[in-house]
């Protein structure tokens, strides 16, 4: 799970991520949340596909998950999500962040999704005003 910009781990195009920029964080595997992740681990997951990793439970509720910015105006950004699973689509929907309230109006209901879509709202911020 992200938890913080990890702008010193080295990818060709950052912006062209999952979560739009590089992020350290931890594993949220059950029996392995207090593990720590390894540079390989990371770059893994980075990609959005940590099929090579060793504690990805068998069964899993998505293997990725993809954003855009569907709608950025002066009060509402709204981001499309996407959920994989062997590479195809099993959920999709539309999240959206008040700019005004500074608060997300609507969220999605799994915490992990959430905290995704977190991080790569912070990155199209940080891209959009530098």
């Amino acid at each position: 799970m992200p938890t913080e910009r990890a702008d010193d781990i080295a990818f060709p195009h950052p912006a062209r991520l999952p979560l739009g920029s590089s992020w350290r964080g931890g594993c949220t595997a059950p029996g392995h949340q207090q593990a720590t992740l390894s540079s390989t681990e990371l770059e893994s997951c980075n990609l959005g596909y940590a099929k090579s990793c060793s504690r990805l439970p068998q069964d899993r509720a998505c293997d990725a998950v993809r954003f855009c910015v569907a709608t950025d105006s002066a009060q509402i950004i709204s981001l499309q999500f996407v959920l994989e699973t062997a590479y195809l689509p099993t959920e999709h929907g539309f999240l959206e962040y008040s700019q005004s309230l500074k608060t997300w109006t609507a969220p999605h209901s799994d915490h992990r999704v959430q905290r995704m879509a977190e991080c790569f709202l912070q990155s199209y911020f940080d891209r959009k005003c530098p």
